[in-house]
């Protein structure tokens, strides 16, 4: 029975997409498969030994897309995000390259929504540090963000599902923090909202009481401040009087013309 290329899927869709993208090199490649070949104690599907002769990247890449199942998988965005990270850290690609990348990455659509969205942060973030020059705090946060991904390199393709396993529980973590942190700010909103509703209406309660009292006990009109309190105290005794009829007529004028 010969080896086939199906058992290596996952890692010639990363050589597909990363030589797509400039973060695989055809040399790494070749080197592949030629261990493959080297290492190899049954009959070889003939794919290595084409792949192996391949003379340029285009070669390579359509040589790759006859065999490869783009399936999407959320560890070969993981991977890139990897191999982003190694090559950022070292100064081999500059960050314009990395905004696209990272843009790329998130449009695979194979990535959590935290991952996804923070990808499109950082990429308006550096394309706001490229237009102003204020690119280093960018790539350190750009560097904080990636270094979850450090542990997919090309050579460890048979530990990636363990590795991928840590950093879902990660992002689970980071999800779930996000998601407690909403709902205490949503709370936190909703008792500011509830305290302010409250102090308005305790402060309409008095200005009706204060009218109320203003009424019963009616001061002497022959002064100008007597009598304008007690026009103001009965204008805000009517507006008390007729807002609950008010409301009710709206709530019915509502009911009636809802669709």
């Amino acid at each position: 029975m010969s080896l086939t290329p199906q058992p290596y899927n996952r890692l010639l869709e990363v050589f597909y997409f990363g030589l797509k993208w400039g973060l695989v090199i055809k040399a790494d490649v070749v080197k592949w498969s030629d261990d493959i070949i080297m290492a190899a104690e049954e009959d070889l599907d003939y794919f290595f030994i084409e792949l192996s002769m391949s003379k340029n990247v285009n070669e390579v890449m359509e040589l790759i897309e006859s065999v490869v199942n783009k399936n999407t998988d959320p560890i070969v965005g993981r991977v890139f995000l990897g191999l982003t990270y190694r090559q950022l850290e070292d100064n081999i690609i500059e960050l314009q390259k990395v905004c696209a990348i990272m843009d790329n990455i998130a449009l695979l659509n194979t990535l959590t929504d935290y991952e996804n969205d923070s990808l499109y942060q950082l990429a308006d973030e550096l394309q706001e540090a490229l237009q102003s020059g204020q690119l280093e705090y960018v790539r350190t946060e750009t560097l904080e963000f990636l270094v979850l991904y450090e542990d997919f390199v090309l050579n460890n393709y048979h530990e990636w599902p363990a590795i991928n396993q840590q950093v879902e529980t990660h992002v689970f973590n980071m999800t779930q923090q996000i998601e407690d942190e909403n709902e205490a700010y949503e709370d936190a909103q909703k008792r500011t909202a509830a305290m302010h509703k409250f102090t308005i209406k305790m402060v309409l309660y008095m200005l009706i009481l204060g009218a109320e009292t203003v009424i019963i006990t009616k001061p002497n009109l022959e002064y100008k401040f007597n009598k304008d309190l007690y026009a103001l105290s009965l204008l805000v005794f009517g507006i008390a009087m007729c807002y609950p009829v008010v409301w009710i007529i709206y709530r019915s004028l509502i009911k009636l013309f809802r669709v």
